[in-house]
């Protein structure tokens, strides 16, 4: 894929919005289009941002949306220069950005690149993959008793956008995603006329139970289907993600997300590969550079047990704060030929959080390591015996 056939994938459909509207105006215009539709925020003539369904609900439920202006709560978006147009940094933007549409510029005008037109477009480089190797195993769940003020909470606290529901034998009986509880929560009337609902109805709404309002049937895939397929699926039924799962229990979710990242992976050839991605948070050079020496030293140390690896570092900056630092999420994934491993963390600065989620790391690569060496000793004595 090259920057010509990335060209035929801009489009001007979406709309505009000034920064000084409110955020009811935004849920009522959003809620006159049948399908999902893109929306920047512009000042002063100037793209400022994109709105995303979390930060809508976000605001919706922090503030009274009648009154709060959008761009109080606008995602800030990178807007790609035609220099940089490649298939590797629009994949890229859409992983910092977390938005379903990267903005592009071109000759004074401002187009967009879908993510469901840029995976369409790159779904071939996937041939002979399977879900396994793209999904993330560790799935955030609820109970379909559990109200939606707590699907709301876990969603903020692991920095997601959905959850599997899952019943009493944890199997799974739906997924709850932000625009759920929007539709149900924020957009909600009490009388036609009468406007939102104030803060405390609101908190008396979230305590209904998700089963009430989650998504159902869940769009499913089993682990050994190919991952073309799910791109093909994920379009043609218009969901974000799919439920990994065998026997009516969740083995692992993946969203459009995780093919991007595998994406990347695949597109770079160095035998040891490290990929840093950043949200919310600008690393300086030295930092990046320390940051990079610690991890090359990771995949050296233990470079004959991994084969050939590549490690994925996503570090997203939190809202809280201790004393000059910010909380820090980092998530870490590793795909070697030994198999793949996937970490979590949080800790006050970047350098501390992505310490935390090596050493987890380690241990899990050094647990898998010993449980094969065991496998092998095993087998030894067996011949031997035999």
């Amino acid at each position: 894929m090259n920057a010509e056939s990335l060209l035929e994938v801009i489009t001007d459909e979406y709309s505009i919005i000034n920064a000084d509207e409110t955020i009811s105006k935004v849920i009522s215009m959003l809620a006159e289009y049948e399908h999902e539709r893109p929306m920047l925020v512009e000042k002063g003539g100037e793209i400022i941002g994109a709105i995303r369904e979390k930060d809508l609900i976000r605001g919706s439920l922090m503030t009274n949306p009648d009154e709060t202006k959008i761009g109080r709560f606008a995602a800030k978006t990178g807007i790609i220069r035609p220099d940089e147009l490649t298939p590797e940094k629009v994949a890229r933007r859409f992983i910092e950005d977390s938005t379903p549409f990267v903005p592009v510029k071109l000759d004074g005008e401002t187009g967009i690149i879908r993510i469901n037109d840029f995976l369409e477009r790159i779904k071939d480089e996937f041939k002979g993959t399977e879900i396994q190797s793209v999904m993330n195993p560790d799935v955030i769940t609820v109970k379909t008793s559990d109200g939606a003020s707590k699907a709301l909470a876990i969603m903020r606290n692991h920095g997601i956008s959905r959850v599997v529901v899952v019943n009493s034998e944890n199997k799974v009986a739906g997924i709850i995603t932000g625009k759920d509880i929007i539709d149900r929560v924020v957009s909600l009337k009490k009388d036609d006329g009468l406007g939102y609902l104030s803060m405390k109805e609101k908190e008396k709404t979230l305590s209904i139970p998700v089963e009430s309002i989650m998504s159902q049937p869940v769009v499913t895939v089993k682990k050994n289907d190919r991952v073309v397929r799910a791109i093909d699926l994920m379009i043609e039924k218009n969901v974000s993600s799919l439920v990994v799962m065998e026997n009516d229990v969740a083995e692992g979710i993946v969203v459009k997300k995780d093919f991007l990242e595998y994406y990347l992976r695949m597109t770079t050839s160095k035998e040891q590969n490290v990929q840093i991605v950043s949200k919310g948070i600008t690393l300086r050079s030295s930092e990046v550079e320390g940051l990079l020496e610690d991890l090359d030293r990771f995949l050296m140390k233990f470079k004959d047990s991994l084969g050939t690896a590549h490690l994925f570092v996503y570090v997203k900056k939190l809202k809280r704060h201790y004393r000059d630092l910010p909380l820090i999420y980092v998530r870490m994934r590793l795909r070697s030929d030994q198999g793949d491993f996937f970490v979590t963390s949080e800790s006050w600065g970047v350098e501390f959080a992505v310490h935390a989620a090596l050493s987890k790391l380690e241990r899990l690569v050094v647990k898998d390591k010993e449980l094969v060496l065991n496998r092998r000793i095993a087998q030894k004595i067996y011949e031997e015996e035999v």
